[in-house]
């Protein structure tokens, strides 16, 4: 997603609900069952995978970015843990109900593509 089409997205979001998370709050972590996504309103998020040594940053987050989707799209476990940085963060919570609701809204070509998309991503991580 582009930086011109994040705050776009959001905005569409109008039902969303306001989460803050303070400095090295978990959000979620890896194995967990999602029933959310969220969007970075806010602050920073790092998206890590937990190792014997601590942790391994896969990425930084700032506002406008999705995150937590892959769950809701394939209805499997978190693929690596999220936890606001750098202050903290506030988010957009987009909760299962929501996001489907939007998914339902696409074409059903769309939707297979996405769900392809998704299982390509996650088949990548094995």
């Amino acid at each position: 997603m582009s930086d011109e089409d994040r705050p776009a997205a959001s905005s569409r979001i109008n039902e969303a609900r306001r989460q803050e998370y303070k400095e090295g709050q978990h959000i979620f972590r890896e194995g967990e069952t999602g029933d959310s996504a969220f969007i970075v309103f806010s602050g920073n998020v790092a998206i890590y995978k937990p190792t014997e040594e601590g942790e391994h940053i896969l990425g930084k987050l700032a506002k406008g970015a999705m995150f937590g989707e892959m769950a809701l799209i394939d209805d499997d476990v978190r693929m690596a843990s999220a936890k606001a940085v750098d202050g903290g963060a506030e988010l957009l919570v987009i909760s299962r109900d929501m996001f489907q609701k939007k998914m339902d809204g696409l074409d059903p070509f769309t939707r297979g593509l996405i769900k392809i998309l998704a299982d390509n991503v996650r088949n990548a991580q094995k």
